[in-house]
């Protein structure tokens, strides 16, 4: 039986409600759960996908309160448990947590020019795609069939989308952008290259 591998965006949070910025576990390990509208999402799209998921079906989350609760809906759906792993945590903010969210396309015009820096004290993408790449050696071995599920945030799926994907990680946002409830299926390349950080071309 053949592997497939999803990566889910948590469906539309208290946070995308309110306008804030909120990445770390002390301030949303607990808080920013996701909105009415943000549950019907998720329900939607597991609906959609539901021939799409093979099983075994393995549902690995965030540790983040609005990624918990995704996973949740979408393991009552297909009858399963889910887990948590820190390395699907959202992207660090550093200094703009709790800031508007309007913030994010400073941070990401930044990233278009050089996805190793950390103004503002956030994580580089860099950083990012090398947790979840450890996160994919750990998990992507442990799956013999059936299908795996990453249930995590936006920057961390557009990472995950551009790199596993070849692109150069200063496309992230232009090439893995997910909408919130969002889901899309990967290829995992083991054996590739790491992605360039920046087109040169």
């Amino acid at each position: 039986m053949p592997r497939n591998l999803f990566v889910l965006r948590h469906g539309r949070s208290r946070a995308n409600e309110q306008g804030v910025i909120a990445s770390s576990l002390a301030n949303a390990g607990d808080d920013f759960g996701l909105t009415p509208e943000g549950r019907a999402q998720v329900r939607t799209t597991i609906e959609a996908a539901r021939g799409r998921l093979t099983g075994p079906v393995h549902v690995v989350a965030s540790p983040l309160l609005r990624a918990r609760e995704t996973a949740e809906i979408v393991a009552q759906g297909i009858g399963v448990v889910p887990e948590v792993d820190d390395r699907l945590i959202e992207r660090g903010f550093g200094e703009l947590e709790l800031a508007r969210d309007n913030r994010y396309e400073s941070v990401w015009e930044i990233d278009r020019r050089d996805p190793s820096h950390r103004t503002w004290n956030v994580e580089s993408v860099a950083d990012v795609w090398s947790r979840v790449c450890r996160l994919m050696d750990d998990r992507w071995a442990g799956v013999s069939s059936g299908t795996l599920m990453l249930v995590t945030h936006g920057d961390v799926a557009s990472t995950l989308i551009c790199g596993s994907a070849g692109v150069p990680l200063s496309r992230h946002r232009e090439v893995g952008g997910l909408a919130t409830g969002e889901m899309q299926e990967l290829e995992w390349p083991r054996d590739a290259d790491p992605p360039m950080f920046v087109d040169d071309s």
